[in-house]
């Protein structure tokens, strides 16, 4: 008479397993549009004017930039100058943010 213990877990799981992704997706993403809000556009008007300007100088005028970040400003113009979207590497954007933070810009 009833369901036991055992059956009703069993059932619970039989149900869940086909569906799992479903779960594992609401449970990740929660809160997920709080967060992302905050990283909407994590690269700040500084970082831009750094990188404009010594993107600008080294494909206007040639003038190489400071060694700490002429990797990554390099790397930009070569987007550039193949015609592809400009993007930022992860370690392109470290090494300018330690450079900004260095106080040389």
């Amino acid at each position: 008479m009833g369901i036991s213990r055992f059956n009703v877990k069993f059932v619970a799981v039989d149900w869940i397993v086909p569906f799992w992704w479903k779960v594992a997706y609401l449970i990740i993403n929660d809160g997920i549009k709080g967060i992302a809000e905050k990283f909407k556009n994590p690269i700040d008007e500084r970082f831009n004017k750094v990188v404009t300007k010594h993107l600008q100088a080294y494909i206007d005028d040639n003038k190489m930039p400071p060694a700490e970040i002429a990797p990554a400003i390099m790397n930009l113009a070569d987007d550039f100058a193949a015609g592809r979207q400009m993007c930022v590497r992860a370690g392109d954007y470290i090494a300018i943010q330690g450079f900004m933070r260095q106080g040389k810009e």
